[in-house]
């Protein structure tokens, strides 16, 4: 009796003793729950924000400004964003690093912006690669006559300040047959050829040098361009403008302002894609202009920068007026006939180192340089 009454009580005890285990245990396993969720949320956070640095980082490769080639070294340029899921957002700086190269460093947040990451991009500018040595390089018949000019000697438009050395004078014309080249008027005997020298053969064009443009085919030069036109009859283009300061890109007569370079298109130069016959009228424009098939001016129409027709290039009356350098690349499409260049009227054909380097640069597209240019930072 004394025995069994000496283990009265003993489960009470035990009973207890089992709850603190499985309260322990519980508790063990909703801190490990909780510290679990956290790590996911932190985790999903950390990914929001990865996520939108990287988008703020490609934005600018995508979506490039020309503004931004007119940096000096060092200088930098800052915008902010919504990432594309809309969970998070971002904020981006460009800097220039010199030349043609640039560092995009990227901030992006997630929503309530507690977490943050950081990605950088180098990226460099892609110019398209034109080959213009002449003041007009053409494959086919070319007629020039009237009062036009055509000059391989490097002149700068009037007005713009921030040109290079002017480089040694280049051909006239560059043809691979000059005895396709027929003279009348005030150009009989080539009188209004001047470059050195005047007519140069050469033998090396043919339809497919003159139609790519640094290895691109001709048909994909229409990936690069920021006005895609679908040809026919343009009476006037001139730059336009939102409010008094901000330039309207959007309008697809504003082929930027060459005539003021310091005003608010100054620093515009569209790549502008004709899909089919073009004929201008008045006004000017700056740029890189690719016709897809016959281009004609008799307005007194003004470009500055290169000039690349597929087929026809004709002029005539007040005929226009080309700073830079012109190809009329003829295709196999085309007859002996329909395909002549023909620079009549008072056209002007000037090569300018000027016009083409900045036409080229200020129109450039970005690449990321082609060995580690990612890098994430934090």
């Amino acid at each position: 009796m004394d025995r069994l009454r000496n283990e009265r009580g003993i489960a009470l005890p035990l009973a207890i003793f089992a709850l603190v285990v499985i309260g322990g245990l519980v508790a063990g396993a909703m801190f490990v729950a909780t510290q679990e969720q956290r790590i996911g949320q932190n985790t999903l956070r950390q990914q929001t924000a990865f996520t939108a640095a990287e988008a703020g980082a490609d934005s600018v490769v995508l979506h490039w400004t020309a503004g931004t080639q007119n940096m000096n070294v060092g200088d930098s340029v800052q915008s902010s964003g919504t990432a594309p899921d809309g969970k998070g957002w971002y904020r981006q700086t460009t800097k220039r690093l010199g030349g043609n190269i640039f560092l995009v460093k990227a901030d992006g947040f997630n929503k309530d912006s507690t977490t943050r990451a950081r990605v950088g991009i180098l990226v460099r500018l892609r110019p398209l690669a034109f080959d213009i040595n002449a003041a007009l390089k053409t494959q086919g018949q070319t007629t020039v006559g009237g009062s036009s000019e055509i000059s391989g000697q490097d002149s700068v438009p009037i007005g713009w300040t921030d040109c290079p050395p002017t480089k040694p004078d280049q051909p006239g014309i560059r043809m691979p047959d000059p005895s396709q080249l027929h003279t009348s008027g005030g150009c009989s005997g080539n009188a209004c050829i001047t470059g050195d020298p005047q007519v140069l053969k050469d033998t090396t064009i043919n339809t497919q040098t003159l139609s790519s443009v640094g290895g691109i085919p001709f048909d994909s030069l229409k990936q690069y361009a920021t006005k895609i036109l679908s040809g026919g009859n343009i009476q006037q283009i001139f730059p336009s403008l939102i409010g008094l300061t901000q330039c309207n890109t959007g309008d697809q007569n504003n082929w930027g302002d060459p005539i003021n370079p310091s005003g608010p298109c100054g620093s515009y130069f569209p790549i502008i894609w004709s899909d089919g016959d073009l004929q201008l009228g008045s006004g000017y424009g700056q740029g890189v202009l690719i016709v897809n098939g016959n281009l004609t001016v008799n307005g007194g129409f003004q470009f500055f920068g290169p000039v690349l027709v597929s087929q026809t290039l004709t002029t005539a009356g007040t005929g226009g007026h080309f700073n830079g350098g012109v190809i009329a690349a003829n295709t196999d499409l085309c007859t002996s006939n329909s395909c002549d260049t023909q620079i009549m009227g008072n056209a002007v054909i000037s090569y300018s180192s000027c016009a083409l380097i900045k036409a080229l640069n200020k129109s450039a597209t970005v690449m990321p340089m082609g060995q580690r240019s990612w890098l994430h930072l934090y």
